[in-house]
């Protein structure tokens, strides 16, 4: 009779054990459910409209290549407006992926998936913007943003090829695919050869995910794919550059 009675309690025990971690799952999932709608709500702010009509009282639809990104309001709205939307949208890559970052670094809460999904729903976020009809930008410094939180060293690079070969040629559209390939390069070399990071100087060279290596592939196709009428351009010859613009200047 005694052993019945353990084995109930003992079965009791393992099915309080049992609900406890479904909810645990369950709540882990809402969270980052929560998280991911976050992201991409963020993202899809389309800070080229919103300081544009803000400050300067302009469309940059309207406007240039009628693009909401930092490009065409660095062209339009001028460097300084300009400059702060790029800060904003690169903002956007990085508020939510860090906070999650940071939560899990300090034990508060652990993603159940990987981190870089919050910096892609950011992106497409950007790109599909729910506040514009599912349309927007090419999504280059919001990637930049995701790029900085899940590997410093790639961002680095990928801002020095940027600028060499805006630099050298003058096409925004072709810095930001040299920069794309960089990142690319960067994170798939060290998913092979990374290492794991035990402070802050080695996060630079962290090891990353396969996941990471995935979803950085979806990105780098994604900001290909918005770029295909510049390659047209540029392959015409009619492609906006700015060191042309300087030379006529």
């Amino acid at each position: 009779m005694y052993n019945v009675f353990v084995f109930k309690k003992e079965s009791d025990f393992l099915m309080i054990n049992s609900v406890i971690l479904t909810l645990s799952d369950t709540l882990n999932a809402t969270y980052s459910i929560l998280f991911l709608i976050l992201a991409y709500l963020i993202g899809s702010i389309p800070f080229g409209i919103v300081i544009g009509k803000g400050i300067c009282h302009i469309d940059i639809r309207e406007h240039g290549s009628k693009n909401i990104g930092s490009t065409n309001a660095i062209r339009v709205l001028g460097k300084k407006v300009g400059f702060l939307v790029f800060f904003m949208d690169v903002f956007k890559g990085i508020v939510v992926l860090l906070i999650v970052k940071i939560l899990g670094m300090t034990g508060a809460w652990e993603s159940p998936i990987d981190p870089i999904f919050y910096g892609v729903a950011a992106i497409i976020g950007h790109s599909f913007s729910i506040f514009l009809k599912f349309k927007g930008g090419k999504a280059v410094a919001t990637s930049l943003g995701v790029v900085f939180v899940i590997s410093p060293l790639a961002a680095i690079l990928c801002l020095v090829a940027f600028y060499i070969t805006l630099k050298t040629t003058g096409y925004v559209s072709l810095a930001s695919t040299f920069a794309t390939f960089t990142v690319l390069i960067t994170v798939w070399v060290l998913y092979g050869c990374g290492s794991e990071a035990s402070n802050f100087l080695e996060y630079f060279i962290n090891k990353q995910t396969l996941a990471t290596g995935i979803l950085v592939s979806f990105m780098a196709t994604l900001i290909i794919l918005k770029h295909r009428k510049n390659y047209v351009r540029l392959l015409n010859g009619t492609e906006n550059s700015f060191k042309k613009k300087k030379e006529n200047n």
